[in-house]
């Protein structure tokens, strides 16, 4: 099931959106101290009407004196009634301005009329509230129409003096700081939001499979301070090495009717990772009972005889040039299961080279040799060698390094592929975020179990690539899974005097390999001075 790019985008990124949420909450905190202090002070007033004895003039009356709550609302902000405040309170302030500290409020269907009186300082608000109250009293009395006997028809009453405030009214602080919380969540998701659309970087497998087009095969985690190191030859156990096996399972099934099928990697520019994903790959097919071929066709800046330790003057374009044959140019590498052909010297023409039918050729024979190949070819955004091989393979594997490649370079390299007549297997996602999981406490569990089990002896760790035995070492015998080896009498015309030194590198690199750094110093001494010999041996052939 995929995932919603939006959920992983705010579960990847959730520490911004709390860090958000925190200043805004800050800031609104911050916003209510440095504000000033506002009081308020409130007082209510009652109208009546005194003209009237029986019921329906009371009744009248109580309809008129609703009726006037309008104009008496507006008369208690006029001047005549604000300026005998200012001259009883000694305000110097005008009319106009003390207006604007008021607010007068009349509920609707009663003769109540509130007084609302904001200032800076509590007892002044409280003031000026109880004076504007009997101001206004004094002055609708003063307008109010007039009976028979020169009375006032309208009555006013102060039902709820003005107090001294026991706290300030605004900054509201609670208001502010949920304010500042709710404003810094949104920004911190708008940033977000904005970003992921304003980005081209290929950093989620959701991406990848959206911009390819094409099935995820996996995701490879980064190994922290690992540098070029394999994965499968130095930390088996490392989750990293079981992405690695869970890509070739997804291989597999994709290859499931194909008998000896052959895939092509490659990615979209420079330093992806593509070659240390086709040798961890290439050694995880090995560990089943497969023959596996790991042909390195990037004969420009050719990485797997760096990889594996060896030799790189003799490989593919040696055979390309109808110099060696490849059962000569192939090299054994840990238990026998995994041969490489590296990729040569490097020729002046990779392209035409890979383009030609010897290519065609070359793998045509590998099939019936090998029961799986995997090509390692250049990136395609900086030359077309693998667009060539694509249509030779039975599926292309674009590697995506999550922290380099662009959306723009990642469409190109796909349609590259599919011009050239090749498909896409898969996109596998390179140099993803490593997680804890419950492989860790597995092996942890087992390795307590090994080492109760040996009563405190030292536990020796055991490396899937054994060492060559000194008898195939030198050439008498070749691997059980692979091709066979040149014998001594080589047909005519053949190269035989690089396969010395590729067999001399070939024992020297398995055994720095394969030797286990727990072992006794006498047993690793031994083992130095028979493959010195081994050498010896070979060398004087």
């Amino acid at each position: 099931m995929t995932r919603n790019p939006y959920l992983a985008l705010f579960r990847r990124f959730w520490y911004v959106v709390l860090v958000g949420a925190l200043i805004g909450a800050i800031a609104g905190w911050g916003a209510s101290q440095l504000a000033t202090r506002m009081y308020t002070s409130t007082t209510s007033l009652y109208f009546s009407l005194n003209a009237g004895v029986t019921g329906n003039d009371i009744n009248q009356g109580s309809t008129y004196t609703q009726n006037q709550m309008l104009s008496f609302a507006q008369l208690a902000t006029a001047p005549v009634v604000l300026q005998p405040v200012i001259d009883s309170l000694d305000l110097s302030v005008s009319p106009a301005t003390l207006a604007k500290q008021i607010t007068v409020t009349t509920p609707q269907n009663t003769v109540v009329l509130q007084l609302d009186v904001t200032d800076t300082s509590a007892k002044r608000a409280t003031d000026i509230a109880n004076a504007a109250a009997a101001s206004l009293k004094t002055q609708v009395e003063d307008i109010a129409p007039k009976n028979a006997q020169g009375n006032g028809t309208v009555s006013t009453r102060v039902i709820e003096p003005a107090v001294q405030p026991a706290g300030p009214s605004a900054p509201n602080e609670r208001l502010n700081v949920l304010l500042g919380l709710i404003v810094g969540i949104l920004a911190a998701v708008g940033a977000l939001l904005l970003w992921e659309a304003l980005s081209t970087r290929i950093d989620s497998e959701e991406k990848a499979v959206a911009v390819s087009g094409a099935p995820s095969l996996g995701t490879i985690r980064r190994r922290r301070g690992a540098g070029q190191a394999l994965a499968m030859v130095g930390d088996t156990r490392s989750g990293s090495a079981e992405d690695f096996r869970q890509l070739r399972a997804n291989l597999e099934f994709l290859a499931v009717d194909v008998p000896s099928p052959v895939f092509v990697l490659t990615s979209s520019i420079l330093g992806e990772g593509k070659s240390t994903v086709a040798t961890n790959l290439a050694i995880a097919l090995s560990e089943g009972d497969k023959r596996v071929l790991l042909i390195d066709a990037d004969l420009r800046r050719p990485a797997i005889a760096r990889y594996t330790g060896l030799v790189q003057e003799t490989g593919l374009s040696t055979i390309l040039a109808g110099r060696i044959s490849l059962a000569h140019a192939v090299q054994p590498w840990g238990d026998g299961s995994l041969t490489v052909l590296t990729s040569g010297r490097i020729p002046p023409n990779p392209s035409e080279l890979l383009s030609s039918k010897a290519m065609s050729s070359l793998i045509a024979e590998a099939r019936t040799m090998f029961d799986v190949i995997v090509i390692d070819t250049p990136p395609l955004a900086a030359v077309a060698d693998a667009a060539s091989l694509v249509t030779e393979s039975d599926g292309t594997v674009v590697i995506v390094d999550r922290s380099a490649v662009r959306r723009n370079q990642l469409m190109h390299t796909v349609e590259a592929i599919r011009r050239a007549g090749g498909s896409v297997a898969g996109v596998v996602l390179n140099k993803a975020r490593g997680k804890r999981t419950g492989n860790a406490y597995y092996y942890y569990q087992a390795d307590e179990q090994t080492a109760s089990a040996g009563d405190g002896a030292r536990r020796v760790p055991m490396n899937p690539l054994r060492k060559f035995s000194s008898g195939a070492s030198r050439g008498d015998s070749a691997p059980k899974p692979g091709p066979e080896k040149p014998s001594k009498g080589r047909p005519e015309g053949e190269d035989a005097p690089e396969a010395a030194p590729q067999e001399v590198s070939s024992v020297a690199a398995s055994a720095s390999l394969s030797a286990p750094e727990d072992e006794a110093s006498a047993d690793a001494g031994a083992n130095r001075s028979e493959d010195a010999d081994n050498t010896a041996d070979v060398a004087r052939k």
